[in-house]
C-alpha cells in the first residue's frame, strides 16, 4: 500500500511538473508572439514614415526643378536618381535585416519547439516506467499475498 501511495505521488509531482514546463512554453510562446507582433507593427511604422518622408523629399525637389532652368534641372534629376538608389538601397539592407531578424527568432521557436518536445518525450519514458515499476511492484505484492 506504501508503494502504491509512492508511486501516486510520485505520478502527481510528475503530473504538476509537466503542467507546470507547458505552462511556461505556453507562456515563452505568447511573449515571443507578442514581441514579434511588437517588432512587426514597429516596422511598419517606420517603412510608412520613410514612405512619407520621401514622398514629401521627392514632392519638394519636383517643385525646385520646375523653377530652375534646364541645366540645373539635369543635375537634380541626377542627384533624384542617386537618392532614390540609396533610400532603395537602404529599404533592401533594411528588408535584409528584418528578415534575418524574422530568421534568428524562427530558429529559437524552432529551439524551443525541439526542447518542448524533447521533455514530452522525457515525461513519456518517465510515466512508461513508472507504470513498469508499479506493475512490477504489484506482481510483488501478489506473490507475497500468495506465500
Amino acid at each position: 500500500m506504501e508503494g502504491a501511495t509512492i508511486v501516486q505521488q510520485i505520478l502527481k509531482a510528475l503530473d504538476l511538473h509537466s503542467g507546470k514546463i507547458q505552462q511556461q512554453m505556453k507562456e515563452m510562446e505568447d511573449r515571443l508572439r507578442t514581441e514579434i507582433q511588437d517588432t512587426e507593427n514597429r516596422l511598419r511604422v517606420e517603412i510608412q514614415d520613410t514612405e512619407s518622408r520621401l514622398r514629401a523629399e521627392i514632392q519638394d525637389t519636383e517643385n525646385r526643378l520646375r523653377a530652375e532652368i534646364q541645366d540645373t534641372e539635369n543635375r537634380l534629376y541626377a542627384k533624384i536618381r542617386e537618392t532614390e538608389d540609396r533610400l532603395h538601397q537602404k529599404l533592401l539592407d533594411l528588408e535584409k535585416r528584418t528578415d534575418a531578424r524574422f530568421e534568428r527568432l524562427e530558429t529559437k521557436m524552432n529551439y524551443w519547439r525541439l526542447e518542448w518536445s524533447e521533455t514530452q518525450e522525457t515525461v513519456d519514458f518517465l510515466a512508461r516506467k513508472t507504470l513498469q515499476h508499479e506493475r512490477k511492484l504489484r506482481s510483488r505484492a501478489e506473490q507475497s499475498e500468495i506465500s
